[in-house]
């Protein structure tokens, strides 16, 4: 399968068939094998006799990307219809600590685990036995596969059409206004060296990380075309941090990477066509250790030479922004609040809630001026005339009205979002390059500012973020649809580290189970010489997150949700499964107060997620789960993703009972070894309570699309035949919610 051809299945859901005629005696067998696997064509009458046989490996693709690498099988035969009588865990494994006394070997333990002889076998907690998953997995291939399936709808396109549509990706992806996911960089950097940069406009590319991806690009392809691209000197600091393994946050020392003297010529004469040299003053400290490897002496680069010459001796203030802005904070907040408006008006959009806190609070000048005793040189404005609460609040809506337009539009949108809250939800949750979390918790009303002070900076964030949307072009001759749903999804601002399934969408986000019997969760996993057990767990959450219930290795089942046991080795790769059937648990839920069900996958022992030769987890939608079916069917996985990473244990979404929704969680936490549910279940209870009210703090797709509407002067229809602009989750919407690249581009 080439490169561009995986790249546009993935990305755009594209699949390129050569030219040719098409004869029915080929075409229906290759559409009834797509079906098999949930892919159906847009336009099948497209197909042609070429695709035959290329369509082998499209296949085996869209297995691996919906989880499955070989067949599948569960520990219990029986799965999940019949499980073992008796399978009291902690009791197995106390006769079985005795059985093994004296001969302590793995074998040993293996055969101390098997209570066959008393009708306890097949009993979990075991490791796999290769020769019977293997007779198992070939059972599973004779038995029919599950009446629904979940499908990937994709379209039949010539190579010509699919070239010009990755270009587009491409462009949109660059200039996006939210960091990429690891593997959309990958494909990225191959679509780059196949297709070239030429189309993308390096002044489109806002945000920062997308800007270093595409200067690594250049670098990698064409390093000396750079100096006419326009990059900073904060774009190639962030350059070398890439080169060198370091963090483009520019919060921590940059090393110069080892350069031939042509590579330090592109750099210097990057730096002479910049039309922002004097930026190196505002990262005085960093210039100085890369200027000892840069020998800027060498060269014929008059500006370079002569500013560098004053960058060594301290002629400009070189403290960083941060560092002036804090102290000024401290001692005058008008004067802070003008520094970030003149100089760094996306700190003052982010730091808005803060700021509008802070304006109740007095500074030691203000002090001062009332007499009090802790006067500072810094507070000479204050000094002789006390800053009132009301003079600091006009000061921060002067500054946001008169940055709004420098202030970029996705931290407008995200402010505005914090603000609405005013401190109202809580616990909330930061999330990590790695996808790790930190729950944070506060009191309800932290940071609250008064009711007409919000509604005065409301009002001031509202009519910068419209200003921006309406520069963007005028609707008035648009109409436009928005599907309906679009507020559960929230709109990202960091793909960076959000799984790699088969949708992308944004922490918090929300999609319907629809009419689906059963969601049957997985995890799948194989060992690379190390034995590892992976655990598959689900938590019962009340409303009020409390722990009420749970399903894991240690309870097989508690009625709707039904383990099929658990297996403690995976050399020949081994699956667990969990099924929850969604009535029964609605019923069950009323009665035993659940409201969410909180899949976990632990890693109990052994290597680390991205240690394992194979690792992944998802979930299916069910009809047919039963054990006359095949326990895995690749056409019914609503989703799955690779897990990755060093930490102990995964949580990748939730199931609202009450709202018949899947909520996406996607988070890994650390924890201690041999981690479970009996232990944990509290954290997690907290951490996904953080997640399920992000939607109080977040902007959604529906508020933007409707932002663009009302600021563009577009007209609003509920038909999507008489639109001309279209917000959905289908490949037909002008922006498509579950591939925002475009949304994020041409909408922030």
């Amino acid at each position: 399968m080439d490169a561009l051809e995986r790249i546009g299945f993935d990305r755009l859901g594209l699949v390129v068939t050569p030219d040719g005629t098409a004869t029915p005696a080929v075409s229906a067998p290759l559409l009834a094998e797509f079906a098999h696997v949930g892919v159906r064509f847009a336009n099948p009458g497209a197909i042609t006799d070429g695709l035959a046989g290329p369509h082998r490996d499209l296949i085996r693709h869209v297995r691996a990307r919906r989880g499955q690498t070989t067949p599948f099988a569960p520990l219990f035969a029986g799965f999940p219809d019949k499980l073992p009588a008796f399978d009291d865990a902690i009791f197995r494994f106390l006769v079985a600590r005795v059985r093994v006394i004296g001969t302590p070997d793995e074998k040993a333990w293996q055969e101390a685990l098997d209570f066959s002889d008393i009708g306890w076998w097949p009993a979990s907690s075991i490791p796999q036995d290769t020769e019977r998953a293997r007779a198992d997995r070939r059972a599973q291939e004779m038995l029919p596969r599950d009446s629904r399936i979940e499908w990937l709808t994709v379209r039949l396109v010539g190579a010509t059409e699919l070239e010009t549509r990755l270009r587009a990706w491409m462009r949109g992806c660059f200039t996006s206004a939210a960091s990429l996911r690891e593997d959309v960089q990958n494909d990225l950097g191959v679509l780059a060296k196949r297709l070239g940069v030429d189309g993308v406009e390096f002044a489109d590319v806002r945000f920062r990380e997308n800007r270093t991806l595409l200067f690594e690009l250049l670098w990698a392809l064409d390093r000396p075309s750079l100096p006419a691209t326009g990059a900073t000197p904060d774009d190639l600091l962030r350059l070398f941090a890439r080169l060198t393994g370091g963090d483009i946050s520019l919060t921590e020392p940059v090393r110069f990477p080892r350069l031939s003297r042509g590579d330090r010529r592109v750099v210097v004469n990057t730096l002479e066509a910049s039309d922002r040299l004097g930026d190196v003053f505002r990262k005085r400290g960093l210039w100085l250790a890369v200027d000892r490897g840069l020998h800027v002496g060498e060269f014929r680069a008059p500006r370079v030479r002569e500013t560098f010459a004053r960058l060594r001796d301290s002629r400009h203030d070189h403290t960083s922004f941060p560092s002036r802005f804090e102290r000024l904070l401290a001692d005058d907040f008008i004067a802070a609040v003008d520094l970030a408006a003149a100089e760094a008006p996306g700190l003052l959009g982010r730091g808005l809630r803060r700021l509008a806190a802070l304006t109740a609070a007095a500074s030691p000048a203000e002090h001062a001026a009332a007499g009090g005793k802790h006067a500072t040189a810094a507070g000479e404005r204050g000094v002789g005339k006390r800053v009132t609460t009301a003079e600091k609040r006009a000061a921060l809506i002067a500054a946001i009205t008169g940055a709004g337009e420098r202030i970029p539009l996705r931290v407008l949108l995200a402010a505005r979002a914090q603000l609405a809250d005013n401190g109202h939800t809580y616990p909330r949750v930061v999330f990590g390059k790695d996808g790790s979390s930190l729950p944070i918790a506060r009191p309800a009303g932290h940071l609250a500012v008064p009711a007409d002070f919000k509604a005065e900076l409301l009002a001031a964030v509202d009519a910068a973020a419209d200003a921006q949307i309406a520069a963007k072009g005028d609707w008035s001759a648009e109409t436009v649809f928005v599907e309906p749903g679009l507020d559960r999804l929230l709109l990202p601002d960091q793909l960076r580290s959000t799984a790699q399934g088969l949708v992308q969408v944004e922490r918090g986000s929300r999609l319907p189970i629809g009419e689906a019997k059963v969601a049957r969760l997985f995890v799948h996993w194989r060992e690379d010489g190390v034995t590892t057990d992976l655990d598959l767990s689900c938590i019962a959450l009340d409303a009020d997150f409390r722990v009420v219930d749970q399903v894991s290795w240690t309870n097989l089942s508690n009625g709707p949700m039904v383990h099929s046991g658990d297996l403690t080795s995976a050399p020949d790769g081994a699956e667990e499964f969990l099924d929850v059937d969604l009535a029964k648990a609605a019923e069950v839920g009323r009665q035993k107060r659940w409201r969410y069900l909180v899949p976990v996958i632990y890693r109990y022992a052994g290597a680390t997620f991205d240690a394992l030769a194979e690792a992944s987890a998802g979930w299916m939608l069910r009809d047919e789960a039963s054990r006359e079916h095949r326990v895995f069917d690749p056409a019914t996985v609503a989703n799955a993703f690779a897990l990755t990473g060093g930490k102990r244990y995964a949580v990748p979404m939730l199931l609202d009972l009450r709202a018949d929704e899947i909520l996406y969680v996607d988070v890994y936490v650390n924890g201690y070894p041999r981690s479970s549910v009996e232990g944990t279940g509290h954290d997690i209870a907290t951490l996904v309570s953080a997640v399920v009210g992000r939607r109080n703090t977040k902007v959604s797709i529906d508020d933007l699309a409707q932002r663009h509407v009302r600021a563009r002067g577009a007209t609003l229809v509920d038909d999507p035949a008489k639109a001309t602009i279209t917000f959905g989750t289908s490949d037909e919407a002008t922006y498509h919610a579950l591939r925002p690249e475009k949304l994020l581009a041409e909408l922030l």
